[in-house]
């Protein structure tokens, strides 16, 4: 009976029962913080058998991030992102599929991330911990694939290679100090894995690249409500 008295209200007077309903929330506030931050990483480039491409670089990455409801034990988050990879190939692989008989020497990557997902926090040892679980898409960008002929006295030929857009997943933890009220320092290290080929263009694009990197990040972020 009270759901079809609800029904036969009119729109005005159901409109004025939602106001009161939500009028004790009105004065509610969302606790948050706001961040940046920025490091290097290491990363490891793997193939499939019939490439035989093994690599170890290096690269750098920055962020800026959003977390919603930090009272909470695990609370919302959002992170935009850019990381650019460099890899350089410790054994000689034939890339005759990029320009005929050459030797790749190194490869590079660059992904834009926006990355949703969680974040906990959590004390321990006098020290208060987090770790960040998220799901993104990652924008590709320019990357590169530089080979060496085999013919004697032959330079690096450097070829513009596009990277992939897919989703990506990441995740890490850290350490947070707190330096004043308003100002909270951030050392945490991440990985991430993207969820699709590595390169888009031929001739790369129909070859399996797998680069995985570890990033250590240093930051800092504010809080503050809304």
């Amino acid at each position: 009976m009270g759901l079809f008295r609800l029904c036969k209200r009119t729109p005005e007077s159901l409109l004025f029962s939602l106001c009161l309903l939500a009028s004790p929330l009105a004065g509610a506030t969302i606790p948050s913080t706001a961040g940046i931050e920025l490091g290097g990483n290491g990363s490891l480039l793997i193939s499939d058998p019939t490439l035989n491409v093994f690599g170890l670089g290096a690269g750098y990455q920055g962020s800026v991030f959003l977390t919603m409801w930090t009272d909470h034990p695990i609370c919302a988050k959002m992170r935009l992102e850019n990381i650019s990879m460099n890899e350089e190939s410790v054994q000689k692989s034939q890339t005759n599929y990029i320009i005929p008989s050459s030797t790749l020497q190194s490869m590079s990557q660059n992904w834009t991330i926006l990355s949703f997902g969680a974040q906990g926090n959590f004390p321990s040892q006098g020290q208060t911990f987090y770790w960040e679980a998220l799901l993104g898409y990652a924008f590709g960008g320019q990357g590169s694939a530089d080979v060496q002929l085999t013919t004697p006295g032959t330079g690096v030929i450097n070829t513009t290679q596009s990277t992939s857009s897919g989703f990506m997943i990441s995740g890490g933890a850290g350490i947070k100090r707190v330096f004043s009220p308003k100002i909270t320092g951030l050392f945490g290290v991440r990985t991430m894995l993207l969820l699709a080929p590595a390169y888009s263009g031929s001739p790369l694009s129909g070859k399996f690249f797998l680069p995985m990197p570890i990033s250590f990040n240093i930051g800092v972020e504010i809080p503050f409500a809304f």
